[in-house]
């Protein structure tokens, strides 16, 4: 049979011939349309980012507007006129600070009490941009060894969520991280007291939280009163800190004014130091809302939550990821983002820092070690360590009231705990865990500041005094069997919980069980996902737990971990110690504005709580870190670290 290819056959072949050069048309007119649009999109882009810087300076002008019309109606309401309604140059009354009469208007002040003014230029001590290197934007990356499991302001329990927070939300004031004096951050300026009893400032004009609305008196007057001491909200741990403010009242939009319960030598810090947060953003949730939360959080500060969405919060084990806030009212920083990844196994962090997926860890005392003698590592990174004033102090805490509401651990006697202290050789930790990048305790003040009592030194590592000191609490071996037992035949076992993911806490909880057994004593490991560790303290649901503490001040108060109050709810007193007269050194304490006879009360309560041993302290440590080095002005302050600060040098700088 013949294949034939008549007329239909043309006219079909033909058609599709036409059919495919129109799709091959229409494609090229879609890529050229694809070309235009990305085009589009660039300058949409740009434009958006100019639109964006000029918003930030039509807010900051139209803000010192508003600040000036503000400042003049109030003069001319109190009588007051401008020494020079001509224009030209006024004089101020206030030296050294160069800014105009309105500038250092005083109206809103109480008369007769000295104005103290901040810097205009706002917190920023170390300014990148004069580095080598220097160039804007980039993504920082945190390894962080812990999971946060709340972000909330208010609602975080660890350091981890303070860290985070810190970039986010700003206060009236803060510790400079050079000097550890407090500076102004939201407050330009400020008034206390002679006496102690009140404390009035004055919000910066041109402060803004991160959705563009102003700071105001009412936000500090909201944050103190309706969410830290709203007791439907859990944060009884904030309310231990911020306990001296009796009122919060505004003054004008612009001025708010502090009254305290009693002169107490914190009441400046207390009232300067509160992470203020806006109103008009969380009054629109109910306590059990706030309380449920894992990442509402809003502020006025450098940066802002990449994602912040009521409806689908951040939830632990994401990414926490910060944006420069653009509408930031201080020194712009350099970074565009910061990212916080979690990887709670020491390896595994390690291994990640160094395959560059992130700029900064925290090492063990081993891996620190070993990498500062590793000239290839030193290449690329710097080991970093310097005691500072958020180095904390690690610890064993024991249980001395009942275990979840319970029955007592054997730790509710004070010879018992003293026992386990001379039970564990902290110069073998030191030096065979910690390489000796550490200071053995002695209590809960670090010893390089004046609360510390230098009079007390370590209790020795002594077995037979443990033994005997366990066998006069009523702990001997009874049936022959080789553990303790009480005179009710209790064994004695307990359980110590410990947060997974380091080598160095495992050994350290190791060593402790094998000096335990030695002794007659049978210790079980608990470790835990670090997330849940806060539940189990606020539970109160442990016989013995080893962690740190980091400081946020320079001089602590210790009513947060001490005081018989903050037994309550959940308060940071999660081992129940209950003293008197530690109590009683305390409430002293908080009332010497003398700090020569205040540190003497402190060294009283030292001497308490190194006697009663509620916990054993074990370390003074400094801060740790692994540092990439195309990370530039890393600042190792008085305070810690400012990633505000920070920036990614250029391609030529990493090269050189």
């Amino acid at each position: 049979m013949q294949n034939k290819f008549g007329l239909k056959d043309l006219v079909l072949f033909t058609l599709v011939i036409l059919i495919g050069i129109s799709v091959w048309l229409s494609m090229v007119q879609r890529d050229k349309e694809s070309a235009r649009l990305q085009a589009v999109q660039a300058k949409v882009e740009a434009i958006e980012g100019s639109t964006s810087r000029i918003q930030r300076t039509i807010d900051t002008e139209l803000s010192a507007v508003r600040d000036t019309v503000s400042t003049l109606e109030q003069r001319v309401a109190s009588g007051v006129v401008l020494a020079n309604p001509g224009g030209g140059n006024a004089a101020s009354s206030n030296t050294g600070g160069g800014s105009s009469a309105v500038d250092r208007d005083e109206s809103w002040a109480r008369p007769g009490v000295k104005v103290t003014w901040s810097k205009p230029e706002g917190p920023i001590e170390t300014s990148p941009r004069s580095f080598p290197g220097y160039q804007d934007g980039g993504e920082f990356i945190s390894i962080l060894e812990g999971q946060p499991p709340i972000i909330t302001p208010y609602r975080y329990a660890d350091v981890y969520g303070r860290y985070i927070t810190d970039e986010v939300t700003e206060s009236l004031g803060r510790y400079n991280p050079a000097t550890l004096r407090i500076e102004g951050v939201l407050a330009d300026a400020w008034q206390m007291d002679p006496d102690g009893m009140w404390l009035r400032c004055r919000i910066r004009g041109n402060a803004r939280f991160s959705d563009g609305e102003p700071v105001t008196a009412e936000d500090a007057r909201y944050t103190y009163h309706d969410l830290i001491w709203n007791m439907q909200i859990e944060a009884d741990r904030f309310r231990s800190v911020y306990e001296a403010i009796e009122t919060v009242t505004v003054v004008s939009d612009k001025v708010v004014e502090f009254t305290f319960k009693q002169p107490k030598y914190d009441n400046f810090a207390q009232a300067m130091l509160y992470p203020i947060v806006p109103k008009h953003f969380y009054e629109r949730f109910t306590p059990q809302q706030i309380n449920q939360s894992t990442g509402l959080m809003m502020g006025s500060g450098p940066f802002r939550l990449e994602r912040l969405d009521v409806n689908s919060q951040w939830t632990p084990p994401n990414d926490i990821v910060l944006v420069r806030n653009e509408r930031y009212w201080g020194p712009r920083p350099a970074l565009d983002r910061i990212r916080f990844k979690i990887i709670q196994d020491s390896i595994a962090r390690l291994t990640a820092f160094d395959n560059g997926q992130g700029d900064m860890i925290r090492p063990t005392p081993q891996q620190f070690d070993l990498k500062r003698k590793d000239e290839r590592f030193n290449q690329m990174a710097e080991a970093k360590d310097w005691y500072n004033m958020q180095g904390g102090w690690s610890f064993i805490a024991w249980q001395c009231g009942p275990r979840n509401g319970g029955k007592l651990t054997p730790f509710a006697d004070k010879r018992v705990r003293l026992a386990m202290t001379h039970l564990i050789d902290r110069d073998r930790i030191k030096r065979d865990i910690y390489m000796g990048l550490a200071r053995i305790g002695t209590g809960p003040f670090n010893s390089e500041t004046p609360q510390a009592n230098p009079e007390i030194e370590p209790w020795p590592y002594d077995e037979r005094k443990a033994a005997e000191l366990l066998a006069e609490a009523g702990w001997i071996d009874r049936d022959g069997d080789g553990v303790r037992e009480n005179e009710k035949g209790d064994r004695f076992v307990f359980q110590i919980t410990y947060g997974n993911g380091s080598d160095s806490t495992l050994q350290m909880v190791t060593y402790i069980k094998d000096q335990c057994a030695k002794i007659g004593i049978v210790c079980e490991l608990n470790p835990i996902d670090w997330s849940i560790l806060q539940s189990i303290l606020d539970r109160r649901d442990f016989d013995a737990a080893t962690f740190a503490w980091s400081a946020s001040s320079p001089e602590s108060n210790p009513r947060q971990l001490w005081a018989i109050s903050s037994i309550e709810g959940t308060g940071d007193n999660f081992v129940q110690w209950r003293n008197e007269e530690a109590d009683g050194y305390i409430q002293q304490g908080e009332t010497l504005i003398d700090e020569d006879a205040r540190m003497k009360v402190w060294h009283q309560l030292h001497r308490v709580i190194h006697e009663e041993q509620p916990y054993t302290p074990m370390f003074e440590l400094p801060w740790l870190r692994l540092m990439n080095k195309r990370v530039g002005n890393v600042q190792t302050y008085k305070s810690g670290l400012e990633p505000s600060e920070f920036f990614i040098k250029s391609e030529k700088a990493q090269a050189n």
